[in-house]
């Protein structure tokens, strides 16, 4: 089928931020006399704030300041996350009848400052939904709804494209066809739910090739 709407998540994605977010949540979980692994990093990194800190043992009392500290030391990272290779151009090339847009679980300011030197790709995006721009956050289906719902794409019309078990759990329950992306999954994960497999961002736009 040809859809009418491709939502992206940004982590994995979109962007190659693993590296960056190990880095920042080492120092930041080191304020906290805990230690971060790369394994731990591979687990938490799909997930929202809250879901992070519980699994690491950071009480949610903590939140707050968690977070705000989380911001403070990625502000010094946001240059070493870059853009997966072909990703820039896929997006620039895609046939403008097809709404594109970002459902992810990084609240609104990170989402635009760590996008910001990505305005080529930017703005090409019908619509962008953050952590804190709906009441429940991924796997909930909400975000994803929202943003389909912006765009005046149902749901069966919608392809989301992601790394983790989280974004297929998202367009699951949403009833949208999940697009693993391939080039940045966890390769421990154990996707069932997978309606394309895409090795590179070219697989992509090779859908809207007649």
């Amino acid at each position: 089928m040809t859809y009418q709407a491709l939502m992206f998540d940004i982590d994995g994605t979109l962007t190659n931020s693993l590296p960056a977010y190990t880095r920042v949540m080492r120092q930041v979980l080191k304020e906290y006399g805990l230690s971060f692994n790369e394994e731990q990093a591979q687990r938490t990194f799909p997930m929202a704030a809250e879901q992070a800190m519980a699994d690491l043992g950071v009480d949610a009392d903590e939140f707050d300041h968690f977070q705000a500290r989380y911001e403070a030391v990625m502000a010094d990272h946001f240059q070493d996350i870059q853009l997966y290779p072909g990703i820039e151009h896929l997006i620039t090339t895609l046939p403008a009848s097809v709404k594109l847009g970002i459902v992810t679980s990084q609240r609104r300011n990170e989402l635009e400052a760590g996008m910001q030197p990505h305005q080529a790709m930017m703005t090409k995006m019908a619509v962008t939904i953050g952590a804190d721009d709906t009441p429940k956050r991924k796997p909930d289906p909400l975000p994803l709804l929202t943003a389909l719902e912006r765009v005046h794409v149902a749901p069966e019309n919608a392809l989301f494209i992601g790394d983790s078990l989280s974004d297929e759990q998202t367009a699951k329950a949403a009833n949208v066809d999940f697009g693993l992306a391939v080039w940045g999954m966890d390769p421990n994960a154990d996707h069932q739910q997978v309606a394309h497999r895409f090795a590179h961002p070219d697989d992509i736009g090779r859908l809207f090739k007649n």
